[in-house]
């Protein structure tokens, strides 16, 4: 059975690298015979444009905010409400918003959820996509397999106990990539 190929692109200044590392590896463990695209924007240090292509070709936008808002977020947020994509704006309250953050926060009139640790983002981001993929199919290729499993984590996580705090590992899933099928190896 071919995996179903979802895609994803992600605004995030370097500081939001714990929530991308996290991103990576929920969106790996989400439903094994899914496979995800993950484009994200370039690195300050890279002196390189957004991939409007990509960004323009996702099934979901995510916007990560911080403390500071960089080049070329602003552009790959018009891109993706230009381009009708699916969107989740979350933005870490424990860090102070500069003046630019503040204004961009505001008068992009997104609907932002916020949190307090990398690890909140993930689980409040995992519901929300799940449910989505779950209220989209058949438009997303999901077999039954994948929606079974989709609701079987749904139920986990509404029976999760929030309050407890979890151990947050990076394993370099954060920069961008792919991520093959239980399985699948790369063409």
């Amino acid at each position: 059975m071919m995996a179903a190929e979802l895609s994803i692109y992600v605004s995030a200044s370097p500081e939001m690298d714990a929530e991308c590392e996290l991103l990576g590896q929920m969106l790996a463990n989400m439903a094994r015979s899914l496979r995800w695209k993950i484009k994200r924007t370039p690195a300050p240090h890279e002196f390189a444009n957004p991939d409007l292509e990509a960004l323009s070709e996702s099934h979901f936008y995510l916007i990560l905010l911080g403390s500071d808002i960089t080049a070329p977020i602003g552009v790959e947020w018009r891109a993706a409400q230009e381009a009708g994509i699916t969107t989740y704006a979350f933005r870490n309250v424990e860090r102070v918003a500069s003046p630019a953050a503040a204004v961009f926060a505001h008068s992009s009139a997104a609907r932002w959820q916020a949190y307090h640790t990398p690890r909140e983002f993930v689980q409040r981001f995992e519901r929300a996509l799940i449910t989505r993929l779950l209220e989209g199919t058949p438009g997303y290729g999901l077999d039954l397999a994948d929606v079974e499993q989709l609701i079987a984590r749904q139920r986990v996580l509404e029976e999760a106990d929030e309050g407890q705090p979890q151990e947050e590992e990076r394993r370099g899933a954060g920069g961008g990539g792919v991520i093959l099928a239980a399985g699948e190896s790369e063409p």
